[in-house]
Formats: C-alpha cells, sequence, structure tokens
C-alpha cells in the first residue's frame, strides 16, 4: 500500500480516503457472500433432516407432525389405522378411547352393535351385543372367539364401536358393553365412538342402508380375567362393590356392603361426563382398592366400569343374576 503511486495531480488524504473506501465495500461483499453460503447450508440441512448449524435457525415444516398409529410399541399412541397430527391430549386415557367422528375411517373395522339398526355408517360391519349373550348371559371363550372370527375381526385388528339399543331407552350402554367384552378378550387396540349415528347424521356424513360384509378372520384371545369378576372375589371383601342399577332394584335386594351409583350418573345426555364430574361423583372410594360394578346383567354396569378406568381405577364387571345363582346354592 505505501508504494502504490498517488494520482497524477491528486491529493493525498484524498487518495487514502478512497483507499479506505474500496477496502469497505470489498469486506461488505465477502460478509454478504459468506452469510448467504451459511443460509443455503442451512437450508439444505433442514430440508434433508440434517442438524443445521447452531448460528442457523432450523426451518420447520408447515406440515403437521405425522406418526404411525399402528406403532402402538411404547402404549402411547392413539389408536387407530391411518396417521393423524400429533397432540398430547391424544395420549390420555379418554382420548384414546373417545373417539370423534371425523376419526372413524382411521379404524380398520367400524363395528355397529345396534340390534336393529336402521341405516350404518357407510363400511361399518354389524354385530347386535347381544349376540354375545345367551339368556342375559355372556358367552363362553369360544363362542365369543367365533363370534368375532365369522364377522371378520382378527386380534390385530384397530376396531371402532358404536352402537345402541333403541328397544333399551338408547344410550351407549351396548356399545360400552361389547367395548369391556373385547377388552376382555384381551383386544388392545379397540376405541368407542363418540357419538352416534344420530350424531353422524347431523354432521352431514353420509349413511348406507346395509352392512358391510368381511371375509372370515381367524381372532384367538388372550383373556383378561381380572376384567370380569367372579362370586369368591365378590364375597371376600376385598373389593369396593357398586350396583349400578336404580335406586327401586337397589333397595328390593342388592349385593352386601354395595353402594349404590346408577349407571345414568355418568352419563350427560348419551355421552360420558368429564373427568373432573367423574372424580367428584366416585371421590368416597379408595383408589388404591379394586372396585367392583354390577348390575342385573352386567351391560350397564360397563358404563361405570369404563367412566372408573378412566381415572384409572382398578375395576371390573359383575351380574346380579351369578350373585343370586350363586347365593341360592351356597
Amino acid at each position: 500500500m505505501n508504494n502504490m503511486p498517488l494520482p497524477p495531480g491528486g491529493n493525498k488524504a484524498n487518495a487514502i480516503a478512497a483507499l479506505l473506501m474500496l477496502a469497505v465495500v470489498a469486506a461488505g461483499a465477502i460478509s454478504a457472500s459468506s452469510a448467504e453460503d451459511s443460509a443455503s447450508s442451512g437450508n439444505a440441512a433442514a430440508i434433508e433432516g440434517l442438524p443445521a448449524s447452531r448460528s442457523t435457525p432450523a426451518i420447520h415444516s408447515m406440515q403437521p407432525l405425522q406418526f404411525d398409529k399402528f406403532n402402538n410399541s411404547s402404549g402411547d399412541a392413539a389408536r387407530g389405522g391411518g396417521t393423524g397430527e400429533r397432540d398430547a391430549d391424544k395420549f390420555s386415557p379418554r382420548a384414546e378411547v373417545l373417539i370423534p367422528l371425523q376419526d372413524a375411517y382411521n379404524y380398520k373395522i367400524i363395528l355397529d352393535i345396534s340390534p336393529e339398526p336402521a341405516e350404518y355408517i357407510p363400511g361399518a360391519i354389524s354385530i347386535p351385543y347381544t349376540d354375545f349373550l345367551s339368556e342375559s348371559t355372556l358367552k363362553t371363550l369360544p363362542e365369543l372367539a367365533e363370534i368375532l372370527s365369522q364377522a371378520g375381526i382378527s386380534q390385530d385388528d384397530s376396531v371402532l364401536i358404536y352402537g345402541e339399543c333403541q328397544p333399551c331407552g338408547g344410550g351407549p350402554s351396548a356399545a360400552t358393553y361389547v367395548y369391556w367384552i373385547m377388552k376382555h378378550l384381551g383386544h388392545s387396540n379397540v376405541s368407542l365412538m363418540d357419538g352416534g349415528i344420530d350424531e353422524w347424521v347431523k354432521a352431514g356424513k353420509p349413511t348406507a342402508v346395509e352392512a358391510a360384509h368381511l371375509l372370515p378372520a381367524n381372532y384367538t384371545p388372550s383373556l383378561k380375567q381380572d376384567l370380569l369378576a367372579s362370586y369368591p372375589f365378590v364375597r371376600s371383601g376385598e373389593a369396593q362393590i357398586i350396583d349400578a342399577r336404580g335406586e327401586a332394584e337397589f333397595e328390593a335386594g342388592s349385593i352386601p356392603s354395595s353402594i349404590n351409583i346408577p349407571y345414568d350418573r355418568v352419563l350427560d345426555g348419551k355421552r360420558i361426563k368429564d373427568d373432573a364430574a367423574l372424580s367428584r361423583l366416585f371421590s368416597s372410594l379408595d383408589k388404591d382398592r379394586p372396585v367392583v360394578v354390577y348390575t342385573n346383567t352386567g351391560v350397564k354396569a360397563s358404563m361405570i366400569w369404563l367412566a372408573l378406568t378412566l381415572l384409572d381405577y382398578d375395576a371390573s364387571i359383575y351380574s346380579w343374576k351369578d350373585w343370586q345363582a350363586n347365593s341360592a346354592s351356597s
């Protein structure tokens, strides 16, 4: 720089100022080029899933995070057969069990358990809940497995249950009972639709006049015996006993030491109450002791059982008829 000749007739101070200006311009060009290269590198890293530079903010996709609902190895994945937006609420017991209408087709099989439905969700198969009973008593394990096999259901299928018994006064207890049956059989990927065909129609969704039919499958149960209480267990006094029948039936005769909580007290219309309301309803129960819930056949007891299960109680179902039969013979 010291040897650079001055412009002819120029001023030395002006020359120095010009040289400094050139140096600033050159430095700015180099800085801009470096920043452009760094941003380009950061974009490429984000696009290809590589970690971006610490000095470069990560670029987030505008698409929601997707996950495989069939991959339930952690035990936390939401139920279903498709993909959906990851949401912390989906991992709560209620969100796994009670599925909104719009998520119905995330399930491989939609099962209508209504005895005589006038219309169906398109693609739904039909097994009336009464098919699982024999003279108001739950059928044997081989019989239950055969019913599901003939309907085209295997133990690994994702199943969404809906429907109600209109001759019984409606309500979700019949669907909840079939849900309990499948959990009793060890079926892990099963849920209840939060709403019935009425809500489906009100939402403007199409219906079908006939149920779908599937090819027979092979259903292999893995029985969870602890979901069905036995007479010796109920008599032992180890469990808290809830009579889920109406007050008049309870007063006419009940299992000793049982308390009366009618099944419809967990319902708000045809939907189960929120967890806060359920917690208040069961506030007198000891959460460290098992709970047995019974009605005449156990069908409506499933509503109280479901509510307790959502609150993480150790609950099982029993029937007044079984108590009467065993008490008479003992």
